[in-house]
């Protein structure tokens, strides 16, 4: 008897050592992927590149997905462009969630970033403007996890653009 409640006493003991080893960033790991910013940029334009040529069919696409990935914050800002804005709220509107396509109106800067050697720009929500300046300094490294949004459009513009979900300091 005494064996088999030492059993029981281990087994809710690993359980519990299990679900405390879990961090807050494992739910954010989990819904965005890994992945290398520049080769998704460089896979994009290619393939824009070949719609283009007539290599594959279709004059309009648009697509939406999560990643994450490191970076180094440059502490540079600008007013995001009305036409990425507008990229944006395409996309978003066809395949998000269309009762948060007013929150986008409310995004109005970008930020700097050192990608894979590579300057980008991506803008950010609002609520993580002040946040991110309190935590971050010029040249720090960070890992970011973006809602990517791309849009090829009949007049032949291509709109990659990530916009940041929440980020931590590395």
């Amino acid at each position: 008897m005494k064996a088999k409640n030492i059993k029981i006493i281990i087994a809710l003991l690993s359980i519990s050592t299990y679900s405390f080893a879990q961090t807050e960033w494992d739910s954010w790991d989990n819904n965005y992927k890994e992945k290398s910013i520049s080769q998704l940029i460089s896979a994009e334009k290619i393939y824009a590149d070949s719609v283009e040529k007539g290599l594959i069919e279709g004059e309009y696409y648009l697509r939406m997905d999560n990643y994450r990935f490191p970076a180094i914050y440059t502490g540079e800002k600008r007013k995001i462009s009305d036409d990425i804005l507008l990229s944006m709220k395409r996309v978003y509107k066809t395949l998000g969630n269309p009762e948060y396509l007013s929150t986008l109106d409310n995004i109005k800067n970008e930020y700097r970033f050192i990608i894979d050697g590579n300057d980008y720009w991506l803008a950010i929500q609002p609520i993580l403007e002040k946040p991110l300046k309190k935590e971050m300094n010029k040249n720090d490294n960070i890992y970011l996890y973006c809602l990517y949004l791309n849009e090829h459009t009949i007049k032949r513009e291509l709109f990659n653009t990530l916009l940041i979900s929440e980020f931590k300091k590395e």
